[in-house]
């Protein structure tokens, strides 16, 4: 439709040019002739915006070995669970069933998972969810890269993923909170800590696994305690699971009592815990000393059964990574393997989660390509509108593609909220506190936020 302007006076139209009141179009003003304003013209609709017509294909890789072992049943029930939500509840992506390939599961420490990654090359696999350990995930990397395939780790912390020969390829996400996140944890609560117990502000102690992330954290503890004039005043490290004889490590520790004591590794952790308990108590049976203890996740687990003695936990805290357990999430843990209520859901949440980011990072990306999905999913997560389910999440980006530009949204799920630093590390998260009885029962606490962006 043409649009015209009104004219107060007779109008000469010398002339049309391209179009009507054009270049070439004249009006009488003032007794003279000018040319024409060019009368505006509707913007053309945009085009919507074309899914592919390609399915989205993932993977995941595991391990029964090392430190991630302890959480393989948990994160592996997690990956499945969401599968059937993403396929059955949501009806996957691009018109089809999202395909998940047979869980990758490395057998020993230093397994070479290179024809299996070449496996998930083949089968035309743009993205896997791994929990493979620091070590793993830095020789696997490389090739993952190379393959184009990205990843989303929901398990690793530590900085030797990070090191300049890994080379991730922009390919890498992590949704765990990192080592420098839970050092300055740490180390805030050891600097606050009150000389009245005899113990020095500042001092803490760190008993660990020797794994690549137990030197990261002992790394970040340090450059953090230092400049404030704190300490790592006693470390030890003892192999996976294997903390030997607790006798020089407790008298070590009633001789020179830290402000913190950092167990990093596994439920060995209570048995150094029953014997400084016990080792503390005069012949009356009062406690002289008593450290407070921080347990990292592989630790804070249930006691209860363990034989230890009663009470030696009450003074320390554990964390699981995420925020609060919802029912629904429980429930569907349960519901698919009951033992988990004994060995617990640890890292689980980030496990359903990076199945829900690589296909919401496809949908916004409009791609299955893996490289479009790396890229995506830091946009999928700090976007304008908050979703908490891959359905409306979908949705939203859809019906922007539909009107011909992005949707935007954050998705926030089982984990919580998640923000990613400039490597696609974690920098704001949230874990859940662990406490325990007298009788050394696990029970959980609020949750509490955590990131180097906070």
């Amino acid at each position: 439709m043409r649009t015209t302007m009104p004219m107060r006076r007779r109008t000469l139209i010398r002339g049309l040019g391209v179009g009507a009141f054009g270049a070439g179009a004249l009006s009488a003003c003032s007794g003279g002739f000018r040319r024409a304003r060019a009368a505006p013209t509707a913007a053309a609709a945009p085009e919507p915006l074309h899914e592919p017509e390609t399915e989205l294909v993932l993977g995941s890789l595991g391990a029964v070995h090392g430190r991630s072992a302890p959480f393989e049943r948990a994160i592996s029930v997690a990956v499945d669970q969401a599968m059937i939500d993403l396929n059955a509840s949501f009806e996957g992506l691009f018109g089809h069933e999202v395909a998940m390939r047979e869980r990758i599961v490395a057998p020993e420490t230093g397994a070479d998972l290179s024809a299996e990654i070449a496996g998930l090359a083949e089968a035309g696999v743009s993205a896997v969810v791994s929990s493979l350990d620091e070590e793993a995930l830095a020789t696997a990397m490389p090739l993952l890269a190379e393959a184009g395939i990205a990843v989303i780790d929901v398990f690793t912390s530590g900085l030797s993923v990070r090191a300049p020969e890994v080379r991730t390829g922009n390919m890498l996400i992590r949704l765990a909170p990192q080592d420098a996140a839970i050092a300055q944890l740490y180390a805030d609560i050891a600097l606050r800590a009150s000389a009245d117990d005899g113990s020095t502000a500042g001092t803490l102690a760190y008993v660990s696994e020797e794994t690549a992330q137990g030197r990261s954290l002992v790394q970040e503890l340090r450059r953090i305690l230092e400049p404030a004039g704190g300490a790592v005043a006693l470390e030890s490290f003892h192999p996976v699971g294997d903390l030997g004889s607790t006798d020089d490590l407790v008298a070590a520790l009633l001789d020179d009592p830290p402000a913190l004591l950092v167990l990093n590794g596994g439920g060995e952790a209570g048995t150094l815990l029953s014997a400084l308990h016990t080792a503390s108590r005069d012949e009356n049976g009062r406690r002289t000393v008593t450290i407070p203890a921080r347990l990292g996740p592989a630790a804070s687990i249930d006691y209860s059964g363990a034989g230890l003695a009663a009470g030696c936990l009450e003074s320390a805290t554990g964390y699981e990574p995420g925020g609060e357990l919802s029912e629904e999430h429980l429930n569907m843990m349960l519901n698919a393997d009951p033992e988990l209520q004994t060995i617990g859901c640890a890292y689980s949440q980030q496990a359903y989660d990076a199945v829900m980011l690589a296909a919401l990072a496809a949908q916004e990306a409009l791609s299955v390509d893996g490289a479009a999905i790396a890229g995506a999913v830091q946009r999928v997560l700090e976007g304008s509108t908050a979703c908490t389910d891959y359905g409306t999440c979908r949705d939203i980006l859809r019906t922007g593609a539909e009107a011909g530009s992005a949707g935007s949204v954050a998705f926030a799920g089982r984990a919580g909220t998640l923000r990613l630093g400039p490597t696609k590390d974690v920098s704001a998260t949230s874990i859940r506190g662990v406490a325990w009885t007298t009788a050394n029962q696990k029970s959980f606490t609020s949750p509490t936020a955590v990131g180097t962006a906070l």
